[in-house]
């Protein structure tokens, strides 16, 4: 029996880092593409962030399943689930000719990534409890190899002049591994009870509990940081800073590089300087590198890929912080934060998209910046809170 867990343990923490890389490269392949579907289909700014915000309400809808399914089936039950939506999501894609097929296609990305999110959150920190901030890094070191392998074979792709959606097909074998492991994970696993933690039964005073509405807003402010950057990166360097796509897709690589870089490096560091203090100087530097990027002048624009080395700690490490304060709420709070999470991925391209559209990505890009001044203000308040 001790056998047959240790074995479960294995696959479950194999599986949750691979779900992980899935979840990068589904989610990050609509950087480099949006260019191309922008041309293709002749949408505007407005349009392109209409597809994006179907992705972000599927990831929040989602949520907000995923985490009841998760308290009463199991972690492992949703990322099964969302392994055979994101399989089923990315075979059409592969297929996709039209433009109204677009938006129910991402709406099902979003709600494949929303359950992994979930999920693989939820499975780590089941299973690793004394040092959570260590292995949700390690988790996210996953999703930012799979968020820069996108823009990698989005650029070598689209490089050499095929669809869009050679990149699709290419992806189908690989992603349908995904359901496969969850499979096999249920049959050595069968007949196991999965014994799920128990929660606090005052849902309205949980809710209302100050410091978990901060860690939402600062969830918030944070995606609508990196996401607006990763969406719109690629169309600002080539029609901002005169990149070739391909190039920028390099430079959109390389950020996610710098993400998965980070991540592996604060692995190591964020239990033992204190998540708080990780958090602040991580912000801070972002700040300065991305200010330094949108300075005008191609040669500025390389520091932009920078800022992923500094954004890379702050989600994974905000879900540790999280668990800590609520240990036996995990699934609630996860599913809140995350649902915060989807509104971020959500309101930020959004808002820089309209903003590209009224007054060119010239000037919609670098708004985002209000963002991370947000991030780094919440993050103030907080500490202010939880200092003993």
């Amino acid at each position: 029996m001790i056998l047959k867990k240790n074995w479960a343990t294995l696959v479950v923490t194999i599986g949750t880092f691979f779900a992980f890389l899935i979840f990068g490269f589904a989610d990050n392949l609509k950087g480099p593409i949006l260019p191309v579907l922008l041309e293709e289909f002749n949408l505007s700014y407005a349009q392109g962030s209409n597809i994006l915000l179907m992705l972000y309400l599927g990831f929040m809808l989602s949520i907000l399943g995923s985490g009841f399914i998760a308290g009463k089936y199991g972690n492992r039950n949703i990322l099964l689930i969302a392994g055979l939506i994101i399989s089923g999501a990315v075979i059409g894609m592969s297929l996709v000719h039209g433009q109204l097929l677009l938006y129910p296609l991402y709406l099902a990305i979003g709600i494949a990534i929303g359950g992994i999110e979930i999920g693989a959150n939820g499975a780590i920190t089941d299973i690793y409890h004394e040092n959570s901030g260590k292995f949700l890094n390690l988790l996210a070191v996953f999703h930012g190899a799979g968020s820069m392998l996108a823009p990698w074979l989005a650029g070598i792709i689209l490089g050499k002049g095929m669809p869009w959606q050679t990149i699709y097909k290419w992806s189908i074998f690989p992603i349908l591994l995904l359901p496969l492991l969850f499979i096999f994970l249920k049959l050595i696993t069968k007949g196991e009870k999965i014994i799920q933690p128990k929660t606090d039964k005052n849902r309205k005073q949980f809710f209302l509990n100050a410091n978990l509405i901060l860690l939402a807003f600062l969830i918030l402010f944070y995606v609508s940081s990196e996401i607006s950057f990763s969406s719109w990166l690629v169309d600002y360097l080539y029609k901002v800073r005169s990149f070739s796509i391909k190039s920028a897709s390099i430079m959109l690589t390389a950020f996610w590089g710098l993400v998965m870089i980070g991540r592996f490096i604060a692995s190591f560091i964020v239990d033992k300087i204190g998540y708080m203090k990780s958090l602040i100087i991580a912000v801070i530097f972002a700040l300065i590198s991305f200010s330094a990027g949108i300075i005008p002048g191609k040669m500025f624009a390389y520091l932009l890929p920078l800022t992923g080395l500094f954004l890379a700690l702050i989600f994974p490490t905000v879900t540790a912080l999280a668990a800590g304060l609520f240990p036996e709420n995990k699934a609630k709070v996860f599913s809140f934060l995350f649902f915060f999470a989807g509104l971020g991925g959500l309101v930020g391209p959004w808002v820089v998209g309209y903003s590209a559209n009224w007054f060119g990505i010239a000037i919609g890009f670098p708004l985002l910046i209000i963002f991370m001044i947000g991030t780094l203000v919440i993050l103030f308040v907080l500490k202010g809170r939880l200092r003993p």
